[in-house]
């Protein structure tokens, strides 16, 4: 038993030491993790490292399904919806954007609802799907009774720029014009100003549009100065400049090589499935890891308890061989007793035969029949058979079994009897050497009769083959 709770220590300490990572066993140590990668994949945005920041996004969201902080799934998911977006991949930026919506409604949060909707509506219109963007943006305008200034601010330049599309040209200009006063970020205060540039294009009013031109702020971002140089670009076309406007196309063609380096490196499917792969690849290891340790396991298991059953029933053999010897000597001494009595042998024989039966049902098959065992049967049958001789009971169906557990009886109760039966010279039937026994103990016929269950010229007959072999004066001595 002390080898088994060995084995199993070992067991568990190797299961513990052996796990291919770090297992996150609670929601708050997987939060923590979670906490920790999207903070990474921050850095890493800021740097420019995008392709190390979706790899710690991805490791992010393995965590979300052990996670409770909806606030928290909500700013991984867009984070990975916006660099697909940055990265082209529109379907997919769409999913992320719409799975960062869910957790924003769990929230509860309108900034983080009208934000992930906002981001859906931007994607919408990159993908050329301008009227789902439009019914999503007035969505969230009509749905919320107070929006932070600058959301109201994006949601107005969304508008203005469906307006437009729609050639409702002076709603749309005094809707750009309003997000542009209402604004706050620099960036969305380009998109308006941007916005009411190409607005005022198409109103023909080239003037006010170069003077808008001007008023937009400087910015790092690329692609509001790209839709700048591609307003401007328009505005000097318009205006028949064209030498101008082949170098403004220049500029725009650079800008767009540009961007496009900066993007060359980030490619951001083929990232997530390289990932989604290793780690899906990393689970099957860790299950096929996980199945061999449970089969080792079970493999100890069922050893362990094959040896404390092998031991148990060595025990238990130890223990009932040692009970037949106790009751062979036991029986021996009772024996060898003088006057005992054969119905208190035959008391004593019942009780230790049945305290043997129970102990053998704990035993299997390869312990329960051993010679031992078979001569105290032999002897219980002897003295059961003998009992029922001297107490007039029904003998009829004796056969030889009971004969030669009798004879053998006969020899450890009374030498002399047995001594006559058991002669090699002559071969003495069941029924005749049961005849020599109620002679030997003064039986009437009639009694003969009746314990054998036959007729009276039966047991002439008896008598006469038996008188021809054995001298039955010998009996009466």
């Amino acid at each position: 038993m002390k080898k088994l709770v060995f084995l199993l220590s070992c067991l568990l300490l190797t299961i513990f030491a052996c796990t291919p990572e770090k297992r996150v066993t609670t929601a708050e140590s997987a939060e923590w993790q979670a906490h920790l990668h999207l903070d990474s994949a921050i850095n890493y945005i800021d740097l420019k490292f995008f392709d190390h920041a979706i790899i710690q996004l991805k490791k992010a969201e393995k965590l979300l399904p052990l996670i409770e902080n909806d606030s928290l799934g909500y700013r991984i998911c867009l984070y990975i919806g916006w660099m697909n977006e940055q990265a082209n991949a529109h379907q997919t930026a769409l999913d992320y954007e719409q799975t960062a919506q869910i957790y924003a409604e769990a929230t509860k949060n309108q900034h983080y609802i009208v934000n992930a909707m906002i981001h859906q509506v931007n994607t919408l219109n990159s993908m050329g799907r301008t009227d789902e963007g439009r019914y999503i943006n007035e969505a969230a305008i009509n749905r919320f009774d107070s929006l932070e200034q600058e959301q109201e601010a994006t949601l107005l330049c969304n508008s203005a720029y469906y307006l437009m599309l729609d050639d409702s040209l002076k709603q749309a200009e005094q809707t750009a014009y309003k997000a542009a006063m209402m604004a706050e970020d620099s960036t969305t205060v380009a998109n308006a100003l941007s916005l009411l540039s190409r607005i005022m294009l198409q109103k023909g009013d080239e003037q006010q549009a170069q003077v808008l031109m001007q008023m937009i702020p400087e910015t790092e971002n690329l692609t509001i100065r790209y839709n700048q140089l591609s307003t401007k670009s328009d505005l000097e076309e318009s205006r028949g400049d064209y030498y101008d406007a082949l170098q403004t196309q220049k500029q725009l063609r650079q800008m767009s090589d540009s961007i496009t380096r900066q993007y060359a490196n980030l490619d951001i499917s083929r990232l997530q499935a390289k990932f989604d792969q290793e780690w899906h690849q990393r689970r099957s290891a860790e299950r096929s890891f996980k199945m061999s340790l449970i089969i080792i396991f079970m493999l100890l298991v069922m050893g362990g308890v094959s040896y404390v059953y092998f031991r148990r029933q060595q025990m238990h053999h130890h223990e009932f061989q040692q009970r037949i010897s106790d009751v062979r000597a036991e029986m021996n001494q009772l024996l060898a007793t003088r006057n005992t009595r054969l119905e208190d042998l035959k008391q004593t024989l019942d009780d230790r035969m049945a305290e043997i039966e129970q102990m053998k049902k704990k035993l299997t098959g390869s312990y329960a029949e051993d010679e031992m065992y078979r001569q105290i049967k032999e002897l219980k049958t002897g003295i059961d058979a003998l009992n029922a001789i001297l107490n007039r009971k029904n003998i009829s169906q004796y056969g030889r079994a009971e004969q030669q557990a009798v004879i053998r009886a006969l020899w450890m109760t009374d030498k002399r009897l047995a001594s006559i039966l058991d002669d090699s010279d002559m071969t003495l039937t069941p029924k005749e050497t049961f005849f020599c026994i109620m002679e030997y103990y003064g039986i009437d016929d009639d009694t003969k009769i009746d314990l054998f269950c036959c007729t009276e010229q039966a047991l002439r007959s008896t008598k006469s083959r038996l008188s021809k072999k054995l001298n039955l004066r010998l009996l009466h001595q």
